[in-house]
C-alpha cells in the first residue's frame, strides 16, 4: 500500500503549483472554515448568555462579534473557492499537458496496443479527477486540521485561564487519533476500489464479448449458457461492491465515534467554569465531526484520484535517451533488421544502404512491411532486431527536434488541417522553400485565400508533399504518394522529388516509379533484396 501513498506524493508533487498561489489558497481555505466554526460557536454561546444575562447590553460585544462573522463569511467563502479553482485548473492544465508529451513520444506499435477511446477518456476524465487532488483533497484536509487546532487552542485559553489546557489535550489527542485511523483507513478503501474497478472492467468484457453471440444462443434455446457464463462476473462484481460498501460506511464511523469520545473526555476533564465557556467548550468539540467528516470526504477524493493517477501511469514510459547530432554523413544504413507483426515475422535480417542523393523505391504485396520499414527509417516505429542508422548514428539516439527537422515523412493517408493554404503548410515548421511556387509546380492552385476544406485525394497527397519538403529535409520517407495520380501529375511528382536534391525512399506499387529510382528494394516473402 505503499506504493499508492507514494503515487499520491508524486502526483501532488507534479502539479507544482506557485508557492504564492498555494499558500493564499489554504490562507482562504483555513479563514473559511474558522469563520463558519466562529459563526456555529458564536451563536449558541450568544444564546447561553442571552438567556443567563437579558438585555442588549450585555450581550451586544458578542453579537458585534457574531455579526462580523457573517459578514467576513461570504467574500471570504468566495475568495477560498476562487483561490482553489485556481490550483486546480493549473493542475488539470498541467496533468494534461504532461499526458500530451508523454503519448506524444510513443512509437506507432504502441499506440496500436491502445484503443484510441479508452486514451481520450484517461485524457478527459483521469485528468479531470486528479484536478480534485488539490480542490478537493489537500485545500480541504489542509484547511480542516487547521480549523480542529484552532478549535483546540481556543479551548486550552477558556476562562479560568489555565485550567482547560488538560481539557484540550485530550480533545486533541482523539482527534489525532482520529486522523490516524483515516489515514490508516486509506490504504483499504484503494484496495477495494482498485478490486472493484477490476471487477467491474472484467463484468463489462464478459458483456462485450457476450453480446455478439447472444441473439444466436437465444435463437437456440442456449440462454442458460449465457446466464452461466455471465454469472462469475457477475458475482465477483456483486462481492466487490459489496466489500466496498462495508469499508467506506466502517471509515465513515470514525467521525462520530471521535466525536461522542472527545465530548464525553471534555466533560469529564473540564473544570468548574462558567455556563458560557462550558457549552463553547462542548461547541468546539462538537465540531470535531464536521472537521472529520471533511476530511473523510477528501478521503474519497484521494482514492478516485490515486485510481486516475495509477491508469495514467500505465502510459508513462520513459524514451531512451536521445541527443546526438545530426551525422555529417547522411547515408542511411539498414543492418541485419527484423520486423514482426504480432506473431508473424514479416522481414527478417534485411540489410540495405542509400547514398545521399539516391532515390529508392521499396516494393512488395500489401502486409509485407512496407509502411512500417518506412517508419522505421523515420523514427517513428522500432524494429524488433538490427540496425537503423544514419551513417554512424543509430537513429534511436539522434535528438527528436533534429531528427524532424532533417527526416520528412508522408504517409499513405495524408491529413491536412482546416485553414488557409500558407498558414496550413507553414504550420510548426521553419519554412526554407517557396511554398506557392512549390504548389504550382506539382499542379495545385493555391492563392493566399486558399483553404483545405475540400480537396480531392491526389490532392491532398501532392500538398503533403510541398508541406514535408517546406524544410528542405535530407531524406524524404514516402508511403505510396502517387496513388491514384495520372502519368502527368506523378511525372511532376517525380521532377519536384529530384530537383529537392534529398534522398528519397518510396514505398510503392508504380512502374513510373520504380523506374525512376536508382535502386529497389523488394521485401516480397519477408527477404529482403535489393536491385539497381
Amino acid at each position: 500500500m505503499r506504493a499508492d501513498r507514494d503515487r499520491l506524493r508524486r502526483w501532488i508533487r507534479r502539479a507544482q503549483p506557485p508557492r504564492a498561489a498555494l499558500i493564499k489558497a489554504l490562507v482562504a481555505g483555513t479563514l473559511s472554515s474558522i469563520t463558519a466554526l466562529g459563526l456555529f460557536v458564536g451563536a449558541v454561546a450568544l444564546l447561553v448568555v442571552s438567556a443567563a444575562r437579558p438585555g442588549l447590553r450585555s450581550v451586544a460585544g458578542i453579537l458585534i462579534v457574531i455579526e462580523l462573522f457573517a459578514f467576513l463569511r461570504s467574500p471570504i467563502r468566495f475568495n477560498e473557492r476562487m483561490s482553489a479553482h485556481r490550483l486546480g485548473f493549473a493542475a488539470v492544465s498541467r496533468w494534461r499537458r504532461w499526458l500530451l508529451v508523454t503519448v506524444g513520444g510513443w512509437s506507432v506499435r504502441r499506440w496500436r496496443t491502445y484503443a484510441r477511446g479508452d486514451l481520450l477518456e484517461r485524457a478527459l476524465q483521469d485528468t479531470d479527477e486528479l484536478q480534485d487532488l488539490w480542490l478537493r483533497f489537500v485545500l480541504p484536509a489542509a484547511s480542516s486540521l487547521a480549523a480542529l487546532a484552532v478549535g483546540d487552542v481556543v479551548i486550552a485559553c477558556l476562562a479560568p485561564q489555565g485550567r482547560w489546557i488538560a481539557a484540550a489535550l485530550l480533545v486533541a489527542v482523539v482527534q489525532v487519533v482520529a486522523v490516524l485511523a483515516l489515514g490508516l483507513s486509506a490504504d483499504a478503501l484503494i484496495a477495494v476500489d482498485r478490486w472493484l474497478r477490476r471487477a467491474r472492467g472484467e463484468f463489462r468484457a464478459a458483456l462485450v464479448a457476450l453480446s455478439t453471440v447472444s441473439p444466436e444462443l437465444d435463437l437456440l434455446g442456449a440462454r442458460s449458457f449465457l446466464e452461466h457464463r455471465l454469472k462469475g462476473p457477475r458475482d465477483a462484481l456483486a462481492s466487490a461492491e459489496a466489500r466496498a460498501s462495508n469499508q467506506r460506511r466502517r471509515s465513515a464511523l470514525v467521525a462520530p465515534v471521535a466525536t461522542v469520545v472527545a465530548m464525553i473526555a471534555l466533560r469529564l476533564a473540564a473544570p468548574t467554569s462558567a455556563p458560557v465557556w462550558t457549552v463553547v467548550s462542548l461547541l468546539l468539540a462538537l465540531a470535531t465531526f464536521d472537521g472529520l467528516t471533511a476530511l473523510r470526504v477528501a478521503l474519497d477524493t484521494a482514492v478516485a484520484v490515486s485510481a486516475a493517477a495509477e491508469r495514467l501511469e500505465e502510459l508513462d514510459v520513459a524514451p531512451a535517451a536521445a541527443n546526438a547530432l545530426w551525422p555529417t554523413d547522411t547515408t542511411v544504413r539498414v543492418e541485419h533488421v527484423t520486423i514482426r507483426e504480432g506473431e508473424r515475422t514479416i522481414v527478417e535480417d534485411g540489410s540495405f544502404e542509400v547514398a545521399p542523393g539516391r532515390h529508392v523505391a521499396v516494393t512488395g504485396p500489401s502486409g509485407s512491411g512496407k509502411s512500417t520499414l518506412l517508419r522505421i527509417l523515420a523514427g517513428l516505429d522500432a524494429a524488433d532486431g538490427g540496425l537503423v542508422a544514419i551513417g554512424d548514428t543509430p537513429v534511436s539516439e539522434i535528438a527528436e527536434d533534429v531528427l524532424r527537422a532533417h527526416v520528412a515523412f508522408v504517409p499513405g493517408e495524408t491529413g491536412l488541417l482546416r485553414g488557409y493554404a500558407r498558414d496550413v503548410l507553414a504550420l510548426g515548421r521553419t519554412v526554407v522553400r517557396p511554398i506557392d511556387e512549390d504548389l504550382v509546380a506539382l499542379g495545385i492552385d493555391a492563392g493566399p485565400t486558399t483553404k483545405w476544406d475540400e480537396v480531392s485525394r491526389g490532392q491532398a497527397q501532392r500538398i503533403a508533399i510541398v508541406r514535408a519538403l517546406a524544410t528542405g529535409p535530407a531524406i524524404v520517407l514516402l508511403d505510396e504518394p502517387t496513388s491514384g495520380l495520372g502519368h502527368e501529375e506523378t511525372a511532376a511528382v517525380i521532377g519536384f522529388l529530384a530537383a529537392s536534391g534529398a534522398s528519397v525512399i518510396i514505398a510503392t506499387h508504380d512502374e513510373q516509379v520504380i523506374a525512376w529510382c536508382d535502386l529497389v528494394v523488394d521485401l516480397s516473402g519477408g527477404v529482403v533484396t535489393t536491385a539497381q
